[in-house]
């Protein structure tokens, strides 16, 4: 399969297919792809259904992004299918599950030689003899894509069954300069939060959604509440406004939410625990981050080992 990328000469051109860019971990994964990518080779441009507010990262590296609306699963077909005819794409490149197999029918009747399925989590709250149902419901994904890839052996297994012995498993690679330690910001992002050297800092960043399970966190917190210790969770999602009101009505005073960030290695430089209770991951590339930014991480037993960056700092 990997010898379709050899076939095309001079430029090729890729369609990276995804809801909205903004800032969680598939949509740092798919900047780190553009971003590394040979530019004299390789052009990546980018297909969402809403608008973003992450969406001048990508434009700065040179892709263009496009935006088709989603009302319906009919609607949507027709629109890729007239976007794909006027739009000559050698590679299309979906991240998004749900639909993953209707780009990717909608991709081969173009006639786009390349079609790429990447699975960016596994399901692991699913107990697994309930797996083979997914043999069933990405039928239509494994039928029409033909290169598979994934961010760890467990999501290869959740998203591909009948592929998962030819999936690429591509690790969700990081930008180590961006994660550098910095004792200079520690310092000033630990005055902004107003805590003294001794304060223990734990932080947390996710999309507040069931997934991340920030209510664990608010448990601890409160167990904790008199100790010289600060939760800090970095993330907006459907759950923030119902996590905030928790903090507020039974006066969790020792948690920060601090909503959406662009600065988020920053914070992670004044923190001294990462916590991440996730009831399922992928890979967790979040977790990588702050070990690169020398963090212990206290984890969840779902977060795939390859998360673990073998510095000691990785607690499942």
């Amino acid at each position: 399969m990997v010898a379709l990328f050899f076939i095309f000469e001079i430029m090729i051109n890729i369609l990276f297919e995804y809801p909205q860019l903004n800032c969680g971990g598939t949509e740092v994964v798919m900047y780190n792809l553009a971003k590394f990518f040979d530019s004299s080779q390789y052009h990546v441009d980018i297909l969402v259904r809403k608008q973003g507010n992450n969406e001048e990262i990508f434009r700065k590296i040179g892709c263009s992004i496009y935006l088709i609306p989603f009302t319906s699963k009919e609607q949507y077909k027709l629109d890729l299918m007239t976007f794909f005819n006027s739009y000559h794409y050698d590679v299309v490149h979906t991240h998004m599950h749900s639909d993953m197999g209707l780009v990717m029918e909608c991709a081969s009747k173009a006639g786009i030689l390349v079609r790429v399925a990447h699975s960016h989590n596994a399901r692991l709250d699913i107990p697994h003899l309930f797996w083979p149902v997914q043999i069933f419901r990405n039928w239509c994904v494994e039928n029409y894509a033909n290169l598979f890839f994934a961010c760890s052996h467990i999501a290869a297994k959740w998203m591909f069954p009948r592929h998962r012995n030819s999936v690429y498993v591509i690790y969700n690679a990081i930008d180590l300069d961006d994660f550098k330690f910095d004792v200079a910001v520690r310092k000033q992002k630990r005055k902004e939060l107003g805590v003294t050297d001794k304060t223990k800092v734990i932080i947390n960043v996710g999309r507040c959604t069931d997934q991340k399970n920030h209510s664990f966190i608010l448990d601890r917190a409160k167990e904790l509440k008199n100790e010289d210790i600060l939760f800090v969770i970095i993330g907006d999602g459907p759950l923030f406004k119902s996590l905030s009101k928790r903090i507020e009505d039974e006066y969790i005073s020792n948690v920060h939410m601090m909503g959406k960030r662009f600065d988020v290695s920053q914070w992670l430089c004044a923190a001294d625990v990462f916590i991440f209770p996730s009831i399922y991951e992928g890979l967790g590339i979040v977790a990588i981050e702050a070990q690169a930014c020398r963090l212990r991480v206290l984890s969840t037993n779902t977060i795939p080992i390859e998360a673990d960056m073998q510095m000691g700092s990785l607690n499942g």
